[in-house]
């Protein structure tokens, strides 16, 4: 009796998995691209005073590529709060 439940549920898993591969051929799959990201904006008012709040909303790694894009010298293994000052003393 053991055996016949076993090959029961051994031929319903084959079924399943034969029945599930003939499915998955007909289906194409579809790659999307990440969409870009933009670049850090610090000066979200566009004043050309750039503050410490709006510093303060940007990552770390987004204060490194402005001070980068700006030219500006920080030191890139401190903390946040010492990159915004080292960035906001240079601005």
């Amino acid at each position: 009796m053991e055996y016949i439940i076993g090959l029961i549920v051994l031929a319903v898993v084959v079924y399943a998995f034969i029945g599930n591969k003939s499915d998955t051929d007909s289906v194409s799959t579809t790659v999307s691209t990440p969409a870009p990201v933009s670049a850090p904006v610090a000066d979200a008012n566009k004043n050309g005073i750039v503050s410490k709040a709006e510093l303060k909303k940007l990552t770390k790694v987004q204060l490194v590529e402005y001070a980068d894009k700006k030219g500006l010298k920080i030191k890139r293994s401190g903390t946040k709060a010492s990159v915004i000052n080292d960035i906001h003393t240079q601005l």
